[in-house]
């Protein structure tokens, strides 16, 4: 699969990157793409960029603006691999796992993620993030808001990464090798693991991360 392809859909056209290359070879891949789509392009002024599996750091994200802008080109939005959802997933599932006082933090935007996460794919969404499947150790999941992942998280999951300390972190399977909420963390502890039976919460209580099994009121 080429590292730099171009889509169009009602939004505009999407730079879809497909790379395992360092970010310095991509940006070389996507500027001499743009040099050779002069004619999809058109009069398109903006382009969302679809970063895959691959989340950009704020120094990347102003690297790859600054890229655009220099081939006349605006960065309308990124956007991961995956589908996003507007307040149906919040309606249909936040509501029963966080606290009334916490609800006005899931009511932005909801990246519904319909696939097992595996090593090496990160998901970054400034909202809530719900994984209908699995985080399996290596993957990691970043959010503004909560995440919630209705299958085994064995993975790295941040929730509140902008020091949002109201986030929570459901799992029907709560194992993460990493769990942090805003600038508090906690790891999976050394030597042998119990695996949870039922669906477990973590939240922020008197300043730390505290685990407690989920009961549905």
């Amino acid at each position: 699969m080429e590292p730099v392809t171009f889509k169009g859909n009602r939004e505009g056209v999407v730079v879809q990157l497909n790379s395992n290359l360092s970010f310095e070879e991509l940006c070389t891949k996507v500027e001499a793409k743009i040099k050779s789509a002069d004619s999809f392009l058109g009069n398109n002024t903006e382009v969302i960029i679809n970063s895959g599996s691959v989340v950009f750091d704020d120094g990347q994200a102003q690297k790859l603006r600054g890229l655009f802008n220099s081939m006349g080109l605006g960065i309308k939005k990124f956007i991961p691999e995956v589908n996003q959802q507007g307040g149906e997933a919040n309606d249909m599932f936040i509501p029963e796992v966080i606290e009334d006082d916490n609800y006005l933090l899931a009511q932005g935007s909801t990246l519904m993620v319909r696939k097992n996460l595996r090593s090496g794919q990160t998901i970054f969404h400034e909202g809530t993030v719900i994984i209908l499947g699995d985080v399996n150790p290596g993957a990691e999941v970043i959010a503004l808001g909560h995440i919630l992942v209705l299958g085994n998280l064995r993975g790295i999951a941040h929730a509140g990464a902008r020091g949002d300390t109201r986030a929570v972190v459901f799992a029907s399977r709560l194992q993460p090798t990493q769990l942090r909420i805003a600038d508090f963390i906690t790891r999976a502890p050394d030597g042998e693991i119990l695996v949870p039976s039922e669906p477990e919460i973590a939240r922020i209580k008197n300043g730390m991360v505290v685990i407690e099994k989920y009961l549905q009121k």
